[in-house]
């Protein structure tokens, strides 16, 4: 390599680069067909990734912009906006910095961030239905987009694995817009929709499976919410089996027959990783969400559930001698964490109870009981735990 360094790449010939004359003549007759709907959401909040690591979440970053999701935590000054640093929680940013993140994780950190992620896989997928999801998204004026997982050695560029969005669509000429976020690299081009969908085929040599792609949309939990799981895969590979297992088996050998002693047993059990599983913004909640902020909490102390873990916790035994007596030192919310924590953990943990004390369990966490905020906590809790299993679940 030039000790210099590089200034961007030469754009191979069977690749048409999007400002030039051949280039703008695409775009205006694929406008006027209706294949640049979901290019201008895109435009508005395209960037360049900002590590020559991050186009996963250079892309996801855009995306998510783009389908005005709100990350709920604060970027700069009063800012909420999603940037690369917020899309931790499905694999550690040092991690991704140094190799990049996989197909999987890129959905997972999609699912984790607000957005709804239909994924495909070369081989679940064909040229034909590959071609509708294009001109599905790329006609879709808001709420729709593509992002791409691809080879860049099948179109002639240099490197290999790599993330883009798909920005247009031309019908006549069969091709396809790739906003690619390397614009360091590579300006944006068209490429021929059959070649991009070759390039879609190797094998990514860190998974051992095809590539693919992903239609994401936002998901339908309000994105007003004040807690969040904290974990990546490594620490959610410790903590799930404690879902799964141990506390399964715990409550098995015990049998509790009432909520108070149920709530007993898993809190005697719980391990030290649960203080980091769920973190709040409550220190961060802006002035215009502290009235929500402040119902949520009614909501939840109001919360049969909250009830029977308050009278266990608060007792000097729980305080002095227990793991999560030792957080309610620091926790002050301690019981409300556990509420949320106890509603959103996937289900396997009752799995073992008693058919009636399982069905009051089944009771409580069901989604439409629940009061209007706890629901859009619980239910973005279970789809952020439900993201990291799948994740876990595929890379395992």
């Amino acid at each position: 390599m030039d000790a210099d360094g590089f200034y961007r790449r030469i754009l191979p010939s069977s690749l048409i680069s999007f400002s030039s004359p051949e280039g703008r003549q695409i775009f205006a007759e694929a406008l006027a067909n209706g294949g640049m709907e979901g290019y201008f959401a895109i435009a508005e909040q395209f960037h360049t990734q900002s590590e020559p690591a991050f186009c996963g979440l250079g892309t996801l970053v855009v995306i998510l912009n783009a389908l005005a999701i709100d990350p709920g935590r604060i970027w700069k000054g009063l800012w909420r906006w999603y940037s690369e640093e917020f899309l931790d929680c499905c694999q550690q940013l040092s991690l991704i910095k140094q190799q990049g993140i996989t197909f999987d994780e890129l959905v997972c950190l999609a699912r984790c961030n607000g957005a709804k992620a239909e994924s495909y896989r070369y081989e679940q997928s064909t040229l034909e239905n590959f071609r509708k999801a294009v001109i599905k998204t790329t006609a879709s004026p808001q709420g729709l987009h593509m992002v791409v997982s691809y080879s860049r050695q099948v179109l002639g560029q240099t490197g290999d694995g790599h993330f883009s969005p798909i920005g247009g669509y031309h019908p006549r000429r069969d091709l396809v817009l790739i906003l690619d976020v390397a614009r360091f690299k590579y300006p944006p081009h068209w490429v021929s929709l059959s070649l991009l969908w070759d390039a879609v085929r190797p094998i990514d040599e860190t998974t051992g499976k095809c590539r693919g792609y992903v239609l994401l949309s936002k998901s339908d939990i309000s994105s007003q919410t004040f807690y969040h799981v904290a974990v990546d895969r490594y620490q959610w590979a410790a903590i799930a089996p404690y879902f799964t297992d141990v506390l399964p088996t715990m409550l098995a050998q015990e049998q509790p027959n009432s909520l108070l002693s149920m709530v007993d047993v898993i809190l005697r059990h719980l391990p030290s990783q649960f203080t980091y599983l769920i973190n709040t913004t409550v220190d961060d909640v802006p002035t215009e969400s502290q009235q929500i902020w402040h119902n949520l909490s009614q909501e939840i102390l109001s919360h049969p559930l909250l009830a029977a873990l308050q009278k266990i916790l608060f007792t000097q035994n729980w305080q002095e001698t227990t793991v999560a007596g030792q957080w309610l030192l620091r926790e002050q919310n301690l019981a409300q964490f556990l509420t949320l924590l106890l509603l959103s953990c996937p289900k396997e943990l009752y799995k073992t109870l008693n058919s009636e004390l399982l069905y009051q369990i089944y009771q409580m966490r069901d989604l439409e009981k629940l009061p209007p905020l706890m629901r859009q906590e619980v239910a973005k809790l279970r789809e952020q735990m439900s993201a990291l299993q799948e994740l876990l679940s595929v890379s395992s």
